[in-house]
């Protein structure tokens, strides 16, 4: 499972294709297979682009900080 590292968090990624990055960050809620649920469609007739999808913290396959009562309280 991918992850990179911000602040001593791991945070999950998801990457698929190739070409131009393309930063996929869900909202309120869900976590990244919302949005590559979403996504993946329209870029079915669509080459050239990488999508990397990614888990906010405390959602999906990020976890939060002890603490931390939601994606805003993470980052103060």
């Amino acid at each position: 499972m991918p992850h990179c590292y911000i602040e001593g968090t791991a945070f999950y990624y998801q990457k698929i294709g190739q070409g131009m990055p393309v930063l996929m960050l869900h909202g309120f809620g869900p976590d990244s297979r919302l949005m590559s649920g979403c996504m993946e469609p329209v870029f079915e007739r669509r080459s050239g682009y990488q999508r990397v999808y990614v888990d906010l913290p405390g959602m999906g396959r990020t976890k939060g900080r002890p603490g931390s009562e939601s994606a805003d309280s993470f980052w103060n």
